[in-house]
Order: structure tokens, then C-alpha cells, then sequence
């Protein structure tokens, strides 16, 4: 393994302010990345209270079923006694879904490892799954490479479908099947019957997708103490009982908050990545595994679409009582999590980095600052087929990630087409508009529908000649297409579908090549710091 790390251009205007720190951090958020900046946090949170016996006892219970390593219990043992974390999270998703929540993972530990030795105290891992998400058309898939192009393999689910990750189920039988298709997609190797085995296994012990994905996450990064919560699950929400009363009577002031910061960040150019409204109650009801969004009018909490109305009372016995009937939404949950979990740093991506640039007032309207933010880190795998294909093409991986196998395709289908060919088709079908125009102006008033028999016959060789240019460019292809082929390859295995490898693949598609130690080896040797993105030549 050659690990490489590339410079590459930020995404978006968010990213590069953010990474450029000063006023834009300044203006949106409470510390910044420095060594000052976590250890003033780490004053602030020891000043704090936390139930720190229910929430480790919470964990423990929550991964109990999944196994807990040796390191886990000693994380379990160091939150318990007064540690923080660093903390990150994704949504569900089969074989863990694409390769950046595994990335997220490791960002996590690497940083939590790193804050360790820096501060010198006990730094705890956590990785938070979006169990609470609906949006099951996120999840619900797997891409692959299959004939040497992307290709996105959909398990089956009832249309429409809304309920919660952690409340959706799956048919065992049809999802073993699903898996082993994918594996076939992915061809077998050594590795192949162990890495089915794994997820297979996984896959029985869980009743959710939701509790697969923490499965599997367990299995492929337990021995690093990883502690895994899912956001939706009964032990945190009657932890979260009191947070939940103070954001329901808070409601106003975290919804005009996060608006007006929302305009402001929009009129700096940054866009409005939460589309905040100040009448949002930013709280979901819960009826039935699904998510009902929350407004407020008169005092009242409301989703009139789904037959729901609470006084402030109403909806504080709800806290009360029934916590696991509410669920946060994108501003609150980052509060929520905070609130619940001593967070030193929080590791997100390009997307979270901005909708949580609003969120400083909502954390201010719990009585708390925010953590310190991080962007996560990004890893693209060459394997041994893309290093092969970036010799044979003469192109950089780095070039690749920027665009230049598109570019390479485009610029060896001008340099091998038959302009020749092309030309002396245009030059005759000129020559035969020509004289048909001369013929239909002759035909004119001689004959009934003469001179329109003249144009269509000239509109019928136009498609032929159309046809014939088809043909010769056809051929072209066939004959080139062992050197196209490597570009199309190139592309599907760097950027597939003009996007990092990290959004659309499974860590399994690595995996299954080069053996369940790959991460291992990624931990021990990636730099340490995070919001690099890394070439990882195989």
C-alpha cells in the first residue's frame, strides 16, 4: 500500500471558507481547529453535566447484541469516568452503504487517537447511526462494476415506503440473495467466501437495516473500541426526555435563529443549505415508524397533512412520557447529540460542514457552544486494474479525479474520426440538394405535388447519408474500442459518473479484492490529521 495525499480544490465555497478559518469561523462557529480551540472546549465541557452512567450503560446495551471487543469496553469504562468524544455519523445503508461512511469512521478514530495524545486524556470514538432517517431510497441499493461500467443494483421494497431506518425490516431470504448477486458482480476471489460470510452473518442477526449497517461497521472496525449508537434507539431517547422539553419550549428561538442566520449565510454566497423556516418546530412525531415534521401556528404544534395537532403541553407530556415518539431533525439533531454526548469534535462532510454553519443559534438557545467541526477525511483506492489503466492511458490519478478521462475519451474519438469520410459525404450531399433545389424549382406548376415529391425524396438521402455517417463512426468504435474501453473503465473505477469512487461503491468492492485487512492497514499508516483526501495505490 502507497498512500499519497492530494491537493484537491474545495468542493464548495463552504468548504474552502471553512478550511480558511478566521471571520467566516469567527462568524458561525465557537472554536476553531487548534490546539487552543479543543482545549477550550475541553474546559467547557468538564464544567458541564452529562449522565454519563445512562449513557454508557445505554451503549453498552445497544451493542451488546453486536459484540463488544476489549477496546470498546475500555472506551465504554473512560465515557463512563469523564472522557469526550469525537464524534461522527451517516445513515444506514446495505454492505454499509458507500465507501465515505466507512471513511467517516476511520476519520473518527484516527482523530480521537490523535486528540489523545495531544491533550493527553482519554479521547473516545463514537459513531452515530442515522437510524431515525426515512429517506429509504438512500439506502436501499448497492452500485457495482459490472461490464466494465457502473451499474446500481436495487433490493426490492414496497413503493412509497417512510418509515424510520431502524423500524424498516427486510425479507432475510431476498436479502441473501440480493448480497450474493452483488458478490457475483463483484467476481470471486480468495477473499470473496469469508466477506460473504461476514455480511450473511450480519445480516441474520439484525431485524433492521439499521442494525445491519451497525453490524457490519462493528465487524470491519470493533477492534479500534468504536462505540456505535443508533439515533433512534429507545435507551438514548429516554436520556434525551429533559433536551427534548427544552427545545420544544425553545422552539421559536431555535427556528429564528437558524432563519436568520440562514439569510445571512445566503447573502454571503454560500447558499441555504437547510431551507429554514422561522415557523419550524424542527421536531418530527413519530406514529407508526413514521416521521411526521412538525410546524408551529398559534401556539400550536401541527402537520396538518398528517391529522396532527399539540398544545405546548401536549407535546411536553409527549417528551415526558413517550420520548421515542419524537425524533430531531437536521438542525436539532446536531444540538440533541451534543446535548446527550460530551462531543470534543464533531467529523462531518462537505454537506454537514455547511448546514451546521447555521446551527451556532440553536446551541446557544440550549444554554451550549458548539463543538469543534472537522472535515472528514476521503480516500480513493487504486487497484491494481486502475494503476494498469492509468499506464496504458498515460494519465495521472490525480488527473482522473479532476476530469481527464472524460477528457481523454473525447480527445482519441477526434483524433481517430474519419473527417475524410465525413467531408466527402457532406460535399456530395450538398451537390444533391443542389440539383434537387434546381429540380423542384423546375417541377413548380407543372403537376400536382411535383415539387414536394422532390423534396422529400432529397429529405429521404439526407437520412441515408445521416446513416452512412452512423455507420463509419460505428465502425470506428469497434475497431478502437479495446483503447475507449480503458477510458470508460478508468473513469467507472476514479469517478464514476463524474463523482469520487467514495459515493458510489461499497467498501466490499475493495474488500473483496484485497481481503478484510485493507482497513487495518489504512489506520495504521494514513496521516493522522483529518479533512485530507488520500491516493491509496493497492
Amino acid at each position: 500500500m502507497e498512500i499519497e495525499c492530494l491537493d484537491i480544490p474545495a468542493a464548495s465555497p463552504v468548504t474552502k471558507a471553512y478550511a480558511g478559518g478566521g471571520k467566516f469561523i469567527n462568524t458561525y462557529f465557537d472554536y476553531p481547529q487548534s490546539e487552543a480551540g479543543f482545549r477550550a472546549r475541553l474546559a467547557e465541557l468538564q464544567d458541564r453535566d452529562f449522565d454519563r452512567e445512562g449513557l454508557a450503560d445505554a451503549v453498552r446495551a445497544y451493542m451488546d447484541p453486536i459484540g463488544i471487543t476489549e477496546k470498546t469496553g475500555t472506551h465504554l469504562d473512560e465515557l463512563r469516568t469523564g472522557a469526550p468524544v469525537v464524534i461522527g455519523g451517516q445513515q444506514a445503508g446495505i454492505l454499509t452503504g458507500p465507501l465515505y461512511s466507512l471513511n467517516k469512521a476511520i476519520t473518527v478514530i484516527l482523530e480521537a487517537e490523535r486528540l489523545r495524545r495531544l491533550l493527553d486524556t482519554p479521547v473516545v470514538p463514537v459513531f452515530w447511526i442515522a437510524g431515525e432517517d426515512h429517506d429509504l431510497a438512500e439506502i436501499n441499493h448497492v452500485n457495482v462494476i459490472s461490464g466494465g461500467r457502473l451499474v446500481k443494483r436495487q433490493f426490492p421494497m414496497v413503493p412509497g415506503l417512510k418509515t424510520m431506518a431502524s423500524a424498516t425490516g427486510f425479507d432475510k431470504s431476498l436479502m441473501g440473495e440480493f448480497i450474493r448477486e452483488v458478490f457475483r458482480d463483484y467476481g470471486e476471489t480468495e477473499h470473496s467466501a469469508g466477506l460473504l460470510q461476514m455480511a450473511e452473518d450480519c445480516m441474520e442477526g439484525s431485524v433492521s437495516f439499521s442494525d445491519f449497517f451497525a453490524s457490519l461497521i462493528n465487524r470491519l472496525l470493533g477492534e479500534y473500541g468504536l462505540l456505535l449508537m443508533d439515533a433512534a434507539d429507545p435507551g438514548i431517547r429516554r436520556l434525551e426526555r429533559s433536551h427534548f422539553s427544552g427545545m420544544i419550549s425553545r422552539a421559536e428561538e431555535i427556528a429564528k435563529g437558524v432563519a436568520e442566520t440562514e439569510r445571512r449565510f445566503s447573502g454571503e454566497g454560500y447558499g441555504a443549505p437547510v431551507g429554514a423556516e422561522p415557523e419550524a418546530a424542527n421536531l418530527f412525531f413519530v406514529r407508526d415508524g413514521e416521521r411526521h415534521l412538525l410546524m408551529r401556528e398559534d401556539g400550536r404544534f401541527h402537520n396538518e397533512q398528517a391529522g396532527l395537532s399539540f398544545s405546548t403541553d401536549d407535546l411536553l407530556e409527549v417528551a415526558e412520557t413517550s420520548p421515542e415518539r419524537l425524533s430531531n431533525n437536521v438542525v436539532t439533531r446536531p444540538v440533541m447529540q451534543d446535548l446527550v454526548f460530551p462531543v470534543l469534535a464533531f467529523v462531518g462532510g462537505a454537506g454537514e460542514i455547511a448546514y451546521w454553519s447555521l446551527l451556532r443559534p440553536a446551541f446557544h438557545a440550549m444554554g451550549i457552544r458548539m463543538p469543534v467541526v472537522e472535515l472528514r477525511s476521503s480516500f480513493t483506492f487504486v487497484t491494481r486494474r486502475a494503476d494498469c489503466l492509468l499506464g496504458e492511458t498515460g494519465l495521472a490519478a490525480e488527473d482522473v479525479l479532476k476530469g481527464a478521462a472524460g477528457a481523454g475519451r473525447a480527445d482519441f474519438l477526434a483524433r481517430i474520426q474519419d473527417h475524410g469520410a465525413e467531408e466527402e459525404i457532406d460535399r456530395l450531399a450538398g451537390q444533391l440538394a443542389s440539383g434537387y433545389e434546381k429540380l423542384a424549382r423546375m417541377l413548380e406548376g407543372k403537376g400536382r405535388g411535383l415539387s414536394r415529391l422532390a423534396e422529400t425524396n432529397m429529405e429521404y438521402h439526407e437520412r441515408q447519408f445521416g446513416w452512412l455517417k452512423n455507420q463509419i463512426r460505428d465502425s470506428l468504435l469497434l475497431e478502437h474500442e479495446t483503447t475507449l474501453s480503458r477510458f470508460e473503465l478508468l473513469e467507472a473505477e476514479l469517478l464514476p459518473e463524474g463523482g469520487f469512487q467514495e459515493r458510489k461503491y461499497t467498501p466490499f468492492q475493495i474488500l473483496n479484492e484485497y481481503g478484510p485487512g485493507l482497513f487495518d492497514e489504512l489506520i495504521a499508516r494514513a496521516p493522522k490529521e483529518p479533512g485530507v483526501h488520500l491516493l491509496v495505490r493497492l
